[in-house]
């Protein structure tokens, strides 16, 4: 499917399940146009109250769609819950995605908010929250350098990859990403430790040595405060110390 295709497709989606729209846009990467055989439609729906806001997944043409469907004041809340945890997604969504129905400029009023949340960046990591960060990443790479079996090394590396991308996007106040925006995340907000960082990656997981991925993950603590061993104390939540209910 082309750009055309998906952008046409997608419309009729939008016409047939959801006539009463007052915006819809088309995101993901069918409308970046890298779109494959089996990318699905990523659509926002906007609609006025009352509606269902959800997310749902939904066979059309032959091909997988995601509907996130949503009121305007309901679409701006998961901006503002994108900037809280770090990640942009309903905020890129709509701040990139196309067009597929606007009325009354409902569709350029929330892309216009979409991308001043965007350009906002993510709300800044609590000391604490970074601290945390610290704690773990430092913890996990000294596990990551003791590991002798091959499948628990592999498997702390997948963890401390997220964990320290987070920590070096998150120290920087640089938007985060998961899954296969986390590589996208790192070449955008840190390019001069990117390749470094993501070359040592796979070479670990391909089967060679943990050194170079080790390496890349020390020069990401030091620039976000170094490693935390000693001094880290976190209290127990208060629900804890309630007991059970």
């Amino acid at each position: 499917m082309n750009g055309m295709d998906a952008i046409e497709s997608a419309q009729a989606l939008v016409r047939e399940l959801f006539p009463e729209a007052v915006a819809a846009f088309l995101g993901g990467s069918l409308a970046r146009g890298r779109g494959t055989a089996t990318s699905d439609l990523d659509v926002v729906v906007i609609c006025r109250a009352p509606v269902e806001v959800r997310r749902e997944n939904v066979g059309w043409q032959g091909r997988p769609a995601e509907l996130f469907v949503h009121t305007a004041e309901s679409v701006r809340t998961m901006f503002a819950w994108d900037r809280a945890a770090g990640v942009p997604t309903m905020a890129s969504l709509c701040a990139e995605g196309l067009v597929l129905v606007s009325v009354d400029g409902c569709a350029e009023q929330v892309a216009e908010d979409a991308r001043r949340t965007v350009t906002a960046g993510p709300a800044p990591l609590s000391p604490a929250a970074l601290d945390a960060l610290r704690y773990q990443v430092t913890d996990l790479r000294d596990d990551l350098l003791d590991a002798r079996d091959p499948d628990e090394r592999l498997a702390v590396a997948a963890v401390l990859h997220q964990q320290a991308a987070e920590l070096l996007l998150g120290a920087a106040g640089i938007w985060r990403g998961k899954g296969k925006w986390l590589a996208r995340a790192l070449r955008a907000g840190a390019p001069d430790l990117a390749d470094a960082y993501l070359t040592g990656y796979r070479t670990l997981a391909a089967g060679g040595p943990a050194a170079p991925f080790a390496d890349a993950v020390a020069a990401v603590l030091a620039r976000s405060g170094g490693p935390l061993r000693e001094g880290d104390r976190r209290a127990a939540p208060p629900a804890l110390l309630a007991g059970p209910a």
